[in-house]
């Protein structure tokens, strides 16, 4: 069966299921605070994000508002600590923050608007990609919130695409049959990403599945 037959699979499915809602949303979690962002991408990763991602960043967007650019939030963390700052200990995710942060230093970008610019070339992106610990869906799920149009293809997704009986063979082909399915039903990639990830995590589908972005790491 080729990608396209299997996005007009997945299409029909999500037609046929009563309890799914097409939720619209003209804008997701759009950041203009670089601290937030970089904290939230980099957390998100095979982390709870309601109870251990969500509390971190609105916690940081609390008591640091003025860590909005790279470099206001660079001098915050010489000052206080990533880690204290982000209430995070493991050294995994702390690491790959602070290689984010060199990253964009060294490339002069500061604000929320310079990294959209910035990854608005293809090239960039897959400079992002030689971040270590920065994979697809990591790249993608900062792509949607700088509000770009795309699919984040997490284990919610991998699992609503197995229970249409499509099998997910990697990343990329599995992110194509779900915007090919996207254009089928006439909404956006963001849309058809999130109504997927509000109706998996309403039905609370738990069942391990593969997922090549996903690290298993000890937390705090």
């Amino acid at each position: 069966m080729t990608c396209v037959a299997e996005a007009r699979k997945l299409a029909n499915f999500i037609i046929g299921l009563e309890s799914f809602k097409t939720i619209y949303v003209e804008r997701e979690t759009i950041y203009d605070h670089m601290g937030a962002l970089l904290t939230d991408i980099t957390l998100q990763a095979g982390l709870n994000y309601n109870k251990i991602v969500r509390p971190r960043v609105q916690k940081l967007l609390l008591n640091y508002p003025g860590a909005y650019t790279v470099n206001f939030f660079n001098e915050t963390i010489k000052c206080y600590g990533l880690e204290n700052i982000i209430n995070w200990r493991h050294p995994v995710k702390i690491n790959r923050l602070n290689n984010i942060i060199s990253f964009l230093l060294d490339n002069r970008i500061n604000t929320c608007s310079d990294l959209k610019l910035f990854l608005l070339k293809n090239e960039n992106r897959k400079r992002i990609l030689e971040i270590n610990g920065i994979g697809p869906k990591t790249l993608d799920y900062l792509l949607k919130l700088l509000n770009f149009d795309t699919v984040a293809v997490d284990r919610h997704i991998y699992s609503f695409v197995q229970l249409a009986n499509i099998e997910t063979k990697e990343y990329y082909h599995t992110k194509k049959i779900v915007e090919y399915a996207a254009d089928f039903l006439q909404i956006s990639r963001s849309c058809i990403d999130y109504s997927i990830w509000r109706y998996m995590s309403d039905k609370e589908y738990s069942k391990p599945l593969f997922d090549p972005q996903l690290k298993l790491e000890l937390t705090n």
